[in-house]
């Protein structure tokens, strides 16, 4: 009954309902369908998972029981680490064999993918994604609820809250986040000193940055020879705006009711801010999402929001240069600033047969051995609180005490079926503010119109 359910929205996605609020609605309903078949199919379910507890204890003794994992990403580095991972755990658990598969990092290449398995009842046991996919993925019932798998986990209360946060789809706990990505502002000490700014207090306020973004600009005529400040002049995924707008207060999106909420006071002050940096000409035109063409990683720019690896990569570069890292940047000082952090999450597949074998894998996976293997191997911030310390130490101490409090203050993207659909709205917003073509409420307000008429 729920399978077929299922399969049914799949198709209506497949021939065009892609991703919108009617699959939210079609997962409700489904819900609701099924309520009386899932409280008589309580006893069955329990018995399936006492069948999958006595698997993985037959698994010690001879019993083979082989789980599916999907991961981010075909590279040889990509399938090396996962297959590193897999490794130990089958030294570990030598009854359960995890086969590997690597995704395309492509995300509509996934979508087909992921699609196609539903339809052919062969969706992994444990699944890597990124983001996006807690809403798109969790909108179709994609996921298991992980509460019960948590409740007696050992290491529960060493994961960053962080990671709990990004991996739930309506409050419910879908995924568990692995590798955090944060946006952290870096900045050039030898030219704020030629500009004559303090580099041991950088600005941590908007107007702050917007004095010191002038300070540090330097022209031909009109034309910004090297930049004060990265602003991009295109955000498609809105990784450099949707801070501004949280520090100011904006919920952004009602991710529990699954409502914009981008049209508010908070938005709008962010979204006018940003404008009035942008028409300072303190900044050369770029593309947000392409790092390498950042006029910071250029050397022509003295400010940059970048992810840890571009800072690695700038200072890796250009080792004469001394970067510093800002703080976490409020709106005025009087309350928390939000920073950007993405992450890439995992999940156990809904449909599952051998679900305690697959939440010991991910068990594994967020064993302090893996999530340390990870960041030796990658540079990738680490998820556990027990690690922090080493984490601090094991490098660049002021960069890595800045990852940690960006990823501590940090926010990704919402976790809806129709995020995709509000990044190309609202970025367009972005940009007609930012070349002074509408206000922001006009601006954000024909967004919201737009984003209401396709979703619904």
């Amino acid at each position: 009954m729920w399978k077929g359910t299922r399969l049914q929205r799949i198709m209506a996605m497949v021939l065009g309902a892609v991703l919108l609020t009617g699959c939210g609605n079609s997962g409700n309903t489904q819900a609701s369908a099924g309520e009386s078949a899932d409280k008589d199919g309580n006893k069955a379910v329990e018995q399936e998972v006492v069948q999958e507890t006595a698997a993985g204890d037959n698994a010690g003794s001879g019993e083979q029981v082989t789980i599916q994992f999907w991961h981010q990403g075909t590279s040889q580095a990509d399938t090396e680490f996962a297959q590193k991972c897999v490794d130990s755990f089958e030294a570990k658990y030598p009854g359960i064999k995890v086969e590997i598969t690597g995704m395309s990092s492509t995300i509509s290449d996934q979508e087909t993918k992921l699609n196609a398995a539903v339809l052919s009842d062969t969706y992994p046991d444990v699944i890597q994604l990124v983001l996006a996919e807690v809403g798109s993925r969790g909108a179709l019932g994609d996921f298991e609820n992980l509460d019960r798998f948590i409740e007696t986990w050992e290491e529960k209360d060493d994961l960053f809250d962080s990671a709990y946060e990004m991996g739930k789809y309506q409050g419910e706990q879908v995924a568990l986040g692995i590798f955090p990505n944060p946006q952290v502002y870096a900045f050039r000490r030898d030219k704020f000193t030629e500009a004559g700014l303090d580099p041991e207090n950088p600005p941590a306020t908007w107007e702050e940055l917007k004095d010191a973004a002038e300070a540090l600009t330097k022209r031909e005529g009109d034309k910004v020879v090297f930049a004060g400040l990265d602003i991009p002049s295109i955000d498609s995924s809105l990784v450099f705006t949707e801070p501004y707008m949280r520090s100011a207060g904006s919920q952004v999106i009602d991710e529990l009711n699954l409502k914009p909420a981008f049209t508010d006071q908070g938005a709008v002050e962010a979204l006018t801010f940003l404008g009035e940096l942008a028409q300072m000409n303190v900044s050369i035109p770029h593309d947000q999402q392409k790092g390498d063409e950042r006029p910071f990683m250029k050397g022509m720019a003295a400010i940059s929001n970048l992810n840890p690896q571009q800072v690695g990569q700038f200072k890796q570069d250009n080792p004469e240069i001394e970067v510093g890292y800002m703080p976490v940047m409020s709106k005025d000082g009087s309350d928390p600033g939000v920073s950007f952090c993405g992450y890439q999450l995992i999940a156990m597949g809904a449909a599952s047969r051998h679900k305690e074998e697959a939440w010991l894998f991910i068990e594994h996976m967020l064993s302090n051995e893996i999530v340390w293997m990870r960041t030796e191997d990658s540079k990738v911030p680490i998820v556990k609180k027990s690690l922090e310390e080493q984490f601090i130490q094991s490098g660049d101490a002021e960069l890595n005490q800045a990852v940690l409090d960006y990823v501590e203050n940090g926010k990704g993207k919402a976790t809806v079926p129709w995020v995709s659909v509000y990044n190309k709205y609202v970025s367009v917003a972005y940009e007609e503010v930012i070349n002074g073509k509408k206000t922001a409420q006009q601006a954000l307000q024909d967004a919201l119109s737009q984003l209401e008429k396709e979703i619904q």
